[in-house]
């Protein structure tokens, strides 16, 4: 593979660069498509990389299993927190219209 000649890019407003099409096509790069960043910091250079996420490897990746004592105290710790809005709104309810069932005559 040939070495191309250094190129000289301006960087606008935010940071942007605007990469020749000559480029993008070298890569494979379509329109869309996302481009992967490398940072070297000590030689202070830039490595640009296609990006195609690849639909299968996330299906492929393990799922965090959880504990059957670990959903149990989830859902105890879920019906604490509604237990202590019911009644928060118990002592103090919502202001607001009322439905004429909300009377406690309506149902005598």
């Amino acid at each position: 593979m040939a070495k191309e000649k250094p190129r000289t890019l301006k960087v606008g407003r935010n940071g942007e660069v605007k990469l020749p099409p000559d480029v993008l096509e070298a890569i494979g790069h379509e329109e869309g498509e996302d481009l992967r960043i490398f940072v070297d910091r000590r030689r202070k250079q830039v490595r640009l990389e296609r990006h195609v996420e690849d639909p299968w490897g996330n299906a492929l990746k393990k799922k965090e299993e959880k504990d059957f004592d670990d959903l149990i105290d989830q859902q105890k710790d879920r019906e604490d927190a509604a237990k202590r809005l019911f009644d928060e709104r118990l002592k103090d309810p919502p202001k607001g219209d009322r439905r004429p069932e909300d009377n406690p005559d309506y149902w005598r």
